[in-house]
């Protein structure tokens, strides 16, 4: 049994690409909410071999990193996934790492990383391997009785999830929280997601960890532009993409309109303050 780990407007490849991760990361925090994960108690006959290849040095807050595969990608249950159970070395220059899976088709494979730096374990994806010739979707593959073993490269970068910045500030909603939330999450965009898989192509940084009011924030985020911070709510059984917004940093400027942020390395803007509304939530 595996259990569930403690702490989940360019080339139109690298928008698939950065949709990819930011999907699987957000899945990752609903993981943490949701599931225990049975894959049965008899050994799987197939096996992912993962060599991963690591750049630079991991961020001091590091919690841990693990492996994770999706039968489907975008998967459409949380308990369709495959994860390693405890956390790949994190101080080595390489790692070769092992998973046994049933025989089936995977639609991606990706290394998670965590962050102890939050209450709510920030998630992000360290590696994930993507195929230019399918639209830099991420790499499928496939394990059966005549090819029981796949093998594949990951290359890491700890630069992508070292957050060296932050935005803080406090959130003031206008009542109590539904009794249907599952999560209450201020969010740190890139562009100002107007689709539903924009909300997970463009974002940027995520805690979920909002459960009082009003409620003080200190976001993590990695320094540049962030167009668009908001706090958005999920139902209880809703989709991956009914997000809807609450409340969203105003431009002092232009009220109405999202306001930008230009975040220094090392830096720490304070005073960015949100008001949430709940009746704007939809039935």
């Amino acid at each position: 049994m595996a259990s569930c780990p403690t702490f989940f407007k360019h080339g139109k490849g690298i928008m698939i690409k950065i949709a990819s991760i930011f999907l699987a990361a957000f899945l990752l925090i609903l993981i943490i909410l949701y599931c225990e994960v049975d894959h049965g108690i008899a050994p799987l006959p197939g096996t992912l071999e993962a060599t991963i290849y690591f750049r630079n040095e991991p961020p001091e807050d590091t919690q841990g990193i693990y492996l994770v595969v999706a039968p489907e990608f975008p998967p459409h249950a949380i308990n369709e996934l495959f994860h390693s159970p405890n956390s790949l070395p994190i101080d080595q220059d390489t790692v070769i790492t092992t998973m046994g899976l049933p025989y089936g088709h995977y639609e991606a494979v990706s290394l998670w990383y965590y962050s102890t730096r939050t209450e709510s374990n920030l998630a992000d994806i360290l590696a994930i391997p993507l195929d230019p010739e399918n639209n830099y979707l991420p790499l499928t593959f496939d394990i059966t009785p005549e090819e029981p073993v796949f093998k594949t490269k990951m290359y890491a970068n700890w630069q992508r999830v070292n957050r060296d910045a932050a935005i803080e500030g406090t959130i003031y909603f206008n009542g109590p929280f539904p009794e249907n939330t599952l999560i209450t999450a201020i969010i740190a965009y890139l562009y100002e997601p107007e689709e539903s898989i924009e909300f997970l192509l463009w974002m940027k940084s995520i805690d979920f960890s909002i459960d009082e009011n009003p409620y003080n924030y200190s976001l993590p985020v990695r320094h540049g532009t962030i167009r668009h911070l908001a706090v958005y709510w999920l139902a209880e059984h809703a989709a991956l993409t009914d997000f809807q917004i609450v409340g969203f940093y105003e431009d002092p400027n232009n009220p109405g309109q999202s306001g930008k942020l230009n975040v220094s390395a090392g830096e720490t803007i304070s005073n960015i303050d949100i008001y949430a509304d709940w009746s704007s939530i939809k039935p």
